[in-house]
């Protein structure tokens, strides 16, 4: 049977690099959010540190120079939206998110007419798990500045997360008003449209999209994964041109050796890890799936090499862990089938088929004795 299920779904993770590189200046937590809805408060940067003290307040060092020196410039200049903005952006740096926020919230009310604060501030919301400040952020900054695009799309990229899908796409309208062939607009309203289901319509946006900017790899990598979902051979040329336009990244590579794992090809597929594995050692996916092929094709020992490799570059990779399991439970080896499904469980809490497992392997451990 094909582990089509344990394969990684790239039209998320394609979208995830994309989104850190491009549109979205806020963290890895956000930028999950907009591929899996209901994810959003699941890789949040939680509870934050807090550093600084109030500004009327005896001097205490952070530890850290360029907020001590901020700080002392701040007592100094108490008035000054800048400093506050500067000290705002280290503390985001950091991972700080409340003192971030204070700061931004701060620079705001010293300057309430600048933008990127507004901008920055609605990320550290976002990141501090408060989407919706977020988007009351961003509304406010648009409500000043009606035909500003880059808030524009900020905003209908927030709506987007939170599955607002007719406010997004009105979002991304607005700014296609003020620029009718502004690629990052047509590229976003390609993805609502797909995120909706509605691939036709996302086809003729992402394309439009290309039309407008032909290096915007991500929109390739999306046509290649909605062809691919159709059964169309047109994806493979949409991931052969994702390659042309980003030859080092790993992520394109993975795409189109994905594509020919689910069509089958799992030869040429496995030719395709293999020159990953050369090109981009440090890359734990490639292994991980290149085990995955063996396990269909019945290569136990090939399959566990590969799970092996991609834990040893990434020791927390859970899905690794749990297929060295199953390669035990093949062979009857249900003892240490246990132990790679606990380790499994213990580094993702949550993996149901790995509690799955453990349950199944004890009862036939029972049996057995």
């Amino acid at each position: 049977m094909k582990l089509l299920t344990d394969t990684l779904n790239f039209n998320r993770t394609i979208l995830i690099q994309m989104m850190k590189k491009k549109w979205f200046s806020s963290s890895s937590a956000l930028i999950m959010a907009i591929l899996f809805p209901g994810l959003l408060f699941m890789t949040s940067c939680g509870e934050s540190e807090s550093n600084s003290l109030d500004e009327s307040e005896e001097f205490v060092s952070s530890g850290v120079p360029e907020i001590d020196e901020l700080t002392r410039l701040i007592r100094e200049n108490p008035e000054d939206a800048e400093l506050f903005h500067q000290r705002a952006s280290v503390y985001y740096d950091r991972g700080v998110l409340r003192e971030s926020i204070r700061d931004w919230t701060r620079a705001i009310q010293l300057d309430s007419l600048n933008p990127e604060y507004f901008h920055r501030l609605s990320d550290a919301y976002m990141d501090d798990n408060a989407p919706m400040l977020a988007i009351e952020t961003m509304e406010e900054i648009v409500e000043m500045y009606p035909q500003r695009i880059p808030s524009l799309l900020k905003l209908g990229e927030f709506y987007l997360i939170m599955g607002y899908f007719d406010e997004a796409i009105q979002s991304f309208n607005r700014v296609i008003i003020e620029s009718p062939n502004h690629p990052d607009a047509l590229f976003m309203k390609g993805v609502t449209f797909r995120d909706q289901g509605d691939t036709s319509r996302a086809i003729r946006f992402l394309q439009a999209a290309l039309a407008a900017d032909p290096d915007i790899t991500d929109a390739y990598l999306m046509l290649g994964h909605i062809f691919m979902e159709r059964g169309s051979d047109l994806a493979r040329r949409y991931f052969d041109n994702a390659i042309r336009i980003e030859p080092d990244n790993p992520l394109v590579y993975h795409a189109r050796a994905h594509y020919l794992h689910l069509t089958d090809q799992l030869e040429e597929a496995l030719e395709e890890y293999a020159k990953m594995h050369v090109q981009f050692p440090s890359y734990a996916e490639a292994f991980y799936n290149t085990g995955l092929i063996y396990m269909e094709m019945g290569s136990l020992d090939e399959a566990y090499r590969m799970f092996n490799m991609a834990i040893q570059i990434r020791p927390t990779f859970s899905r690794a862990y749990f297929y060295k399991g199953r390669v035990y439970e093949r062979r009857g080896d249900y003892q240490r089938a246990l132990h790679e499904y606990e380790q499994a469980l213990n580094l993702s809490p949550r993996f149901q088929q790995a509690e799955e497992a453990i349950q199944r392997v004890t009862y036939e451990m029972g049996l057995e004795g």
